[in-house]
């Protein structure tokens, strides 16, 4: 064997080595991102997350932050950090992504798919690019694990009909993980059935046509003044409810899929069975 291509050898052996090192020094752009890395990374591996996810009102895993710097999107605010790998969202800021890439740095970019299956495919893609294939599998088995115990409580019985009702009539149709989580319960989405998309709106005429047999509010900082917010004390609204409470869930749970959905659905299941036993003899 000549010298060159024993040279050859080692220099492919070292490059392959170099590219299936984990990385060391990640920045996360994106809120639902940063949820994945920090569930995912090792720790001490994380150098920055965005702003957002050290807010528990935006984030379930705002107390796995720690140190890591906060980032607003920005480039250069990346390229002061020296990261090895750039976690992306498909939404975060274009401009920032295209620079980053031109200057160099390796970026994978993360979507949340509006289905489990897209869910589990994220976060076994992301494991596979943080070395972490390990850590992304038991990620899924504890989502399995925690819907395996809904699925048996449920065990194919129907519980009737809810509507997600936000500020402003906002409300989540289908295609969405919110929808697939309502079906996952035993809840048809009355959103779905009228047509509306992930996101979209609903009048209050609407609302009260639909007649759901419950509805679910997404909490997200309800102490804040907000005029979006009176729509969910409407005086029709109220009355139409009958004394019955609307079932609350942190906005920050269903956001992104992961872990915590599953926590939403259990705690919409719970509420809906009690309602139901109170309210609907």
């Amino acid at each position: 064997m000549t010298v060159v291509r024993c040279l050859a050898i080692l220099i492919l052996l070292f490059s392959t080595s170099v590219q299936a090192e984990a990385p060391r020094r990640i920045v996360s752009m994106n809120l639902c991102a940063d949820q994945m890395v920090l569930l995912l990374a090792e720790p001490g591996t994380v150098a920055s997350v965005s702003f957002l996810t050290a807010d528990p009102h935006e984030s379930p895993v705002a107390h796995l932050v720690g140190d890591a710097v906060l980032n607003h999107g920005q480039a250069e605010e990346v390229i002061m950090l020296e990261p090895d790998l750039v976690v992306a969202g498909r939404y975060t800021t274009s401009a920032a992504k295209v620079l980053l890439r031109r200057l160099g740095y390796s970026i994978v970019e993360v979507d949340m798919p509006p289905n489990f299956a897209g869910v589990r495919e994220a976060y076994l893609s992301l494991g596979k690019a943080l070395g972490r294939e390990a850590m992304a599998e038991s990620i899924i088995e504890e989502i399995d694990r925690k819907f395996a115990v809904l699925d048996e409580r449920v065990a194919g019985q129907s519980y009737g009909s809810a509507l997600i009702l936000d500020a402003n009539g906002f409300t989540v149709g289908r295609p969405s993980l919110v929808d697939q989580m309502l079906s996952r319960i035993g809840l048809s989405n009355v959103a779905a059935k009228l047509g509306v998309g992930d996101f979209g709106q609903l009048s209050m005429e609407a609302v009260l046509l639909a007649e759901p047999d419950f509805m679910v509010r997404l909490l997200y900082r309800p102490d804040a003044p907000s005029l979006a917010n009176q729509t969910l004390s409407h005086p029709a609204l109220v009355r139409f409810l009958g004394g019955q409470p609307m079932i609350a869930v942190p906005q920050s749970w269903v956001n992104c899929g992961g872990p915590y959905l599953a926590d939403a659905a259990a705690q919409v299941l719970d509420a809906a069975i009690a309602q139901k036993a109170v309210f609907k003899p």
